[in-house]
């Protein structure tokens, strides 16, 4: 199976001239790199298509999504003359393995893993079971194989044995999707975004993936190959995606709606995965202001609190509600703008006044909130946000307000505690939209008040 050092420049020959040029790939977090160099000529590699290179360890590696320099010549202008040529491609996207991946290309299936994990997706029998064997069942070893929309979502244990135990020395998680359909190389990462997504709902932390690897093939294809000794193996992928230190007191599986602990907690743990992997489409924008909250929970910035509002009025189920039926507003119009011809103003008045009514149809912030309050309570319990939640929310309005319009500078160490308090109720509410429609067993719910997001809302000062 295909490894690459991160941050081991190796050499490499491209294949996309036909004239065999070398040079040096590095694949790391922070970059994706790779530099190619001719002593014969002019050459350019063209960078909107795929760019593949055969390594000294002769694996291929395809780079996707690139941009590239120039060509720069570097010259000896004395006899005996010499040029050398290089340019550079910085690429957001290096599959790795056995052959190239063309742009046209599909993924059948994905695995993956997502640092600090294990203990939320601990099955306690499943583990002692595979602790007793050297071969565990398949059983013991998947955690769960589900079918959502267009997929498969998988989860199961991966081990290493040694030879002086019988049980493992190692045990991890891994995810996977297997698609009905097979994906572009640009689009299968958005559904492993979305599985990423839950398992950090869970805890409410931003975390990505790491060990990614794709297959052209399905499980049971890739079994076929196997078992007559033609499979080929599968491809490593690397992204410019560093990952965000996490908190030790934020990993805490108590606070986590949902957890894989025994057959009951595991049962609630997929049917709420499902329904997140079901309605990913559409929640898609605001889940990805989700994971950027996530991100920014260490600072208190007008950044953080304008995305916690964006977050917040992307909700699909948050929108305020109307106060007046449209019937009502046409009647209310009606009066009004008789009584402004009764006062000399022109007709046109009229439909300025039906605007006017119409914009104030909808429930005042202070309704909406108090309603969506109301409805995660009966859901979660009351207590699960302070009793002062909606007037923080309301400040939270303010607040935005005067962000929206340049760098927020509060006026003293009060109003910069208010305007922290105000930005984590404002995430508190959305992590609270998010969980509402999901099926979290009543043990889960009672859990969700610990959760990192919304411990950090009624420990902040006010």
């Amino acid at each position: 199976m295909p490894k690459i050092e991160s941050g081991k420049p190796l050499h490499c020959v491209e294949l996309v001239t036909g004239k065999s040029l070398t040079g040096t790939v590095l694949i790391s977090e922070d970059e994706l790199r790779a530099d190619i160099y001719s002593y014969t000529g002019h050459f350019h590699i063209n960078g909107e298509q795929p760019v593949f290179l055969q390594t000294e360890r002769n694996e291929i590696v395809s780079l996707h999504s690139n941009v590239t320099t120039i060509p720069g010549t570097s010259s000896r202008n004395i006899a005996p003359l010499r040029e050398a040529r290089r340019q550079e491609i910085l690429s957001n996207v290096a599959v790795v393995g056995h052959d190239s991946w063309q742009a046209e290309d599909g993924v059948k299936r994905v695995s993956f893993q997502v640092k600090h994990t294990n203990q939320l997706m601990r099955h306690e029998s499943k583990v002692k079971a595979i602790g007793r064997a050297r071969f565990p069942t398949e059983e013991h070893l998947t955690i769960f194989n589900d079918a959502a929309q267009g997929m498969r979502v998988r989860a199961w244990y991966g081990a290493t044995y040694g030879m002086e135990f019988e049980g493992p020395k190692e045990l991890w998680t891994m995810f996977g999707l297997e698609f009905d359909e097979p994906q572009g190389i640009r689009d299968y990462i958005g559904h492993v975004s979305d599985y990423v997504n839950f398992l950090s709902f869970c805890f409410g932390v931003q975390l990505k993936p790491s060990s990614i690897r794709i297959d052209r093939l399905s499980f049971a294809q890739m079994m076929e190959a196997i078992e007559k000794h033609e499979y080929p193996g599968d491809h490593e992928v690397h992204y410019i995606w560093p990952e965000a230190e996490a908190d030790n007191r934020d990993l805490w599986v108590g606070g986590s709606p949902v957890r894989c602990w025994d057959d009951k907690e595991l049962a609630s743990f997929r049917e709420c995965l499902i329904a997140w992997m079901n309605r990913a489409a559409a929640w898609r924008r605001p889940n990805a202001l989700m994971m950027t909250s996530f991100g920014l929970k260490n600072v208190v910035s007008s950044e953080r609190l304008l995305n916690a509002c964006r977050w917040f009025e992307d909700i699909p189920i948050a929108k305020a509600q109307p106060v007046l039926s449209g019937s009502d507003v046409n009647a209310i119009a009606a009066v009004a703008a008789a009584k402004a011809q009764e006062l000399g103003h022109e007709a046109a008045i009229g439909e300025r006044v039906a605007g006017a009514i119409r914009w104030i149809r909808a429930e005042t912030a202070e309704q909406q909130f108090s309603r969506l309050v109301g409805l995660f309570e009966r859901k979660f319990g009351k207590g699960v946000v302070p009793d002062e939640a909606v007037e923080h929310l309301k400040r939270a309005t303010y607040f935005r307000g005067k962000s929206a319009h340049g760098h927020f500078n509060p006026e003293s160490d009060a109003q910069f505690r208010a305007f922290s308090k105000s930005t984590r109720a404002m995430e508190s509410l959305c992590y609270l939209l998010t969980a509402l429609e999901l099926p979290i067993s009543e043990e889960g719910r009672s859990r969700v008040g610990s959760n990192s997001v919304l411990r950090d809302y009624r420990m902040a000062y006010d």
